[in-house]
């Protein structure tokens, strides 16, 4: 069974956008920016590699630091497989800055690998891919989510696996 694919289906269900939206994509998920591009004004993807063409609604900004202020008038942030790819310190930093910088009403959509158990205890935690090292676990992660200004609504997806809806307050 393919965990990825099918935490990208719930993250693009979650996002639930309005055709007015201004949303920001924070990784390297083409799927996810093309599908996003058809259903609203404009997708703003921050990422560290060329990908694919693209719509011309999605703005791709490469090398861009995550924690620059996200495009005026964003009404979604999406993270899809990316969250674990920084360090705890940067996701703590990600986090509390997208707190300060959304609107109230904004959303936060976060699907990866997120522990719900002890890493210890999982069997074969390395299935769950690369960076599982900087997985944070979901307790940990919502306690995060609140702190910045957000109520979050997780959904799990076994041991290793979650999304997180966060609106902020």
């Amino acid at each position: 069974m393919d965990w990825s694919a099918i935490t990208r289906r719930v993250v693009l269900a979650a996002a639930a956008p309005h055709p007015d939206d201004v949303v920001l994509l924070l990784g390297d998920d083409w799927e996810v920016a093309t599908n996003l591009a058809g259903r609203v004004a404009q997708v703003v993807v921050r990422s560290t590699v060329v990908g694919p063409p693209v719509p011309p609604n999605v703005v791709v900004q490469l090398g861009l630091d995550w924690l620059a202020a996200p495009p005026p008038g964003t009404s979604v942030v999406v993270m899809h497989d990316s969250l674990r790819t920084l360090g705890p310190d940067a996701q703590h930093r990600l986090i509390k800055a997208l707190g300060a910088a959304l609107s109230p009403r904004a959303l936060l959509v976060v699907g990866d690998v997120m522990w719900s158990m002890p890493l210890g205890v999982i069997d074969r935690p390395e299935q769950y891919g690369e960076g599982i090292q900087h997985a944070p676990t979901v307790v940990g992660f919502e306690l995060l989510i609140r702190e910045s200004g957000f109520l979050p609504d997780t959904h799990r997806f076994g041991v290793g696996r979650a999304v997180c809806v966060a609106l902020r307050g």
